[in-house]
């Protein structure tokens, strides 16, 4: 009875911090499945489960979401301190010390892939080495700011929810992103020529992972990860992704939080993909 009363008032807490900080406005407050929801996403991050999680919920500034995760702490639900990255409006909510070690393996290991769908290619294809050198240069750089808030949030207090913000007009974001999501795969077009892509009526491998979050709430189910990959490529990928594959089992086996991980994969085709 305990338990349960405790579970409760924690559920009403980040339905609370949610609706109190988030709020745009005149619009309605956040349902509470969106809330919950939401509160899943950043537990994912804290237990290491993804290196980072791409504010996509509404319209909240980067102190706002700030201010979020600060009541999220004080709710006794995370064990790290997290960070606040704005680029160029988008914020990303990140576990830093996973996110360091998972841009520091890509780049030693060169193991995220970089595939070129810019409109004017007839298919998809693996990036060109100019391309992947230019990508790693902009992850080097990222790293390298990431590295510099650990030592700047070590002069910080406990429980201080750090924040800065990066951003370069040579970056595409959606490489960039693809990276920093810790996806196995991630896209590149040339954003000097177009933002279009040449992935219509493509045929995609969409795989989804999903798990079941009974510290937040009971029968939960949490989409943690959804990304693609053109069929046409891949067997040329497989392997990275196999590998990616192994890591998160490796990493939800080290954990008792989440439960019932499910990794599922469908065929798609589209007239339009917006990256």
């Amino acid at each position: 009875m305990i338990v349960t009363i405790m579970e409760a008032a924690q559920k009403e807490q980040l339905i609370f911090a949610a609706q109190k900080t988030l709020r745009i406005k005149q619009k309605k407050n956040f349902s509470e499945s969106r809330c919950l929801n939401l509160s899943a996403e950043i537990l994912a991050v804290d237990l290491e489960l993804k290196p980072t999680f791409l504010f996509d919920y509404s319209l909240a500034k980067a102190e706002q979401i700030q201010k979020y995760v600060q009541e999220i702490q004080k709710t006794g639900l995370l064990s790290q301190d997290l960070h606040i990255l704005n680029i160029e409006d988008n914020v990303l909510i990140i576990n830093l010390n996973k996110t360091i070690r998972h841009l520091e393996r890509a780049l030693q290991e060169n193991g995220v892939p970089v595939i070129d769908v810019s409109v004017h290619r007839a298919s998809p294809r693996l990036a060109e080495a100019r391309v992947t050198k230019q990508v790693k240069a902009q992850m080097d750089l990222i790293l390298k700011h990431l590295q510099s808030q650990v030592i700047q949030r070590g002069r910080s207090e406990s429980g201080f929810v750090s924040a800065s913000e990066i951003f370069s007009s040579e970056w595409n974001l959606c490489t960039v992103f693809g990276f920093l999501l810790g996806f196995p795969v991630s896209y590149w077009f040339d954003i000097n020529k177009s933002f279009e892509n040449c992935l219509s009526m493509t045929e995609l491998r969409v795989f989804s992972v999903s798990t079941f979050c009974p510290r937040i709430a009971k029968n939960l189910k949490y989409r943690m990860y959804s990304f693609s990959v053109p069929e046409i490529l891949y067997l040329d990928l497989q392997s990275s992704i196999e590998t990616w594959n192994r890591d998160l089992q490796s990493d939800f086996n080290k954990q008792s939080t989440f439960s019932e991980l499910s990794i599922s994969t469908e065929t798609v085709c589209q007239p339009a993909i917006t990256l």
